[in-house]
């Protein structure tokens, strides 16, 4: 994996109703519009991952996008976190 010299790697877990299924179409293309990269989300029992490489500002924009989210879904919480990408 080829990431950018000054990222960081965020782990976001999204627990609620987040199982529609545009919502990682969603988390997708606010992703790409915050130049975050190495996105994925694997839908879990209770909740959706996230991990994704990027500045740290951004990582935050997308939890707190992630934390609103599309119509469809209904977020109860968050866990977010950070490391320093390798």
């Amino acid at each position: 994996m080829n990431t950018p010299t000054g990222t960081v790697c965020a782990k976001i877990c999204v627990f609620g109703n987040v199982d529609a299924p545009d919502f990682p179409a969603w988390i997708l293309r606010h992703a790409s519009k915050l130049g975050l990269c190495d996105v994925q989300t694997k839908l879990r029992d209770g909740y959706l991952s996230i991990s994704a490489f990027g500045h740290e500002e951004m990582l935050n924009a997308l939890a707190l996008g992630c934390s609103l989210g599309p119509a469809s879904i209904h977020v109860d919480r968050i866990e977010y976190t950070t490391s320093q990408s390798a």
